[in-house]
């Protein structure tokens, strides 16, 4: 079976991350980095280690389904297989073998892949806090599989032959401090309110990312205003975060901030819809 792959960086002002993404993405055939506008030096970095840069700046709001989409119809890749990566993930010795066995194996039945990320928050792992595996659509056979519109959770479009890889790789979420966490979940909440707003008018699940009315997400959008506590108590007492230490209970009480975000976002939606001041 033909076997080589393309690695996709998406990037924007990632001049922190970006090496060491690129170095522990050294066996692909070739590395692509798709920059939205940066303007810190991420782009001259990344030539220098060998990327191939592109850049495409999309319309607001950004999405990454869109981006990668893009990649994949404007970059002239080469690879049989498509691997995208964030600026801030690493991809580890391990998982780079396990792809080149599965991949490059005759008996491999399928033509994309989900990856369970490692989750590092101040050197952490987060594995109960965040119930790993939780799985992401990364890896694709070129020409046979794209991203379908998912918001900030892009998923592969619907016929894909999918399969699964059991090694991580890492992320490191807050590799740029909370600052800047806070600045990309202030974009992720406002898209999060919106969907949940549009169920909540429309009755429709495609709103929410799903086709079946019956399952947890549409259960956690109708209870939307207990979000913030109920996913505090799931994350840090029934998945037994507290196990992990003080940092899990920064990152729960982050996630549990988002969540509330999200809350008084749809507030705001509806007040709007209302005539009500803000």
């Amino acid at each position: 079976m033909s076997f080589s792959v393309s690695s996709v960086i998406l990037t924007k002002n990632e001049v922190f991350n970006i090496e060491r993404c690129i170095t522990s993405l050294q066996w692909c055939k070739e590395i692509v980095v798709v920059d939205s506008g940066s303007s810190d030096g991420t782009i001259q970095l990344a030539n220098e280690l060998g990327a191939k840069i592109f850049t495409h700046i999309q319309s607001p709001p950004y999405k990454a389904a869109v981006q990668r989409n893009w990649a994949l119809q404007n970059c002239s890749l080469t690879g049989d297989w498509v691997l995208f990566v964030d600026a801030d993930e690493v991809i580890t010795l391990n998982l780079a073998g396990e792809i080149q066995r599965v991949c490059s194996s005759p008996e491999n039945p399928f033509n994309a892949f989900q990856l369970p990320p490692r989750y590092l928050f101040w050197g952490k792992w987060m594995k109960r806090t965040l119930s790993y595996p939780v799985w992401h659509d990364r890896l694709l056979k070129r020409g046979e599989v794209f991203f379908a519109d998912g918001g900030y959770m892009e998923h592969f479009t619907e016929g894909a032959k999918l399969g699964r890889l059991n090694e991580p790789y890492d992320h490191y979420a807050n590799s740029k401090g909370v600052t800047d966490w806070f600045e990309r979940v202030g974009r992720y909440s406002s898209w999060d309110a919106e969907c949940i707003f549009n169920f909540l008018e429309t009755g429709n699940p495609n709103a929410i990312g799903t086709k079946n009315k019956l399952n947890l997400r549409i259960l956690a959008t109708k209870f939307w205003f207990i979000r913030p506590v109920a996913r505090f108590i799931y994350m840090y007492i029934i998945k037994l975060g507290f196990l992990e230490g003080w940092q899990a209970l920064i990152f729960s009480l982050l996630i549990a901030t988002y969540e509330f975000m999200v809350v008084v976002k749809i507030i705001d939606l509806k007040r709007l819809k209302a005539g009500l001041p803000l």
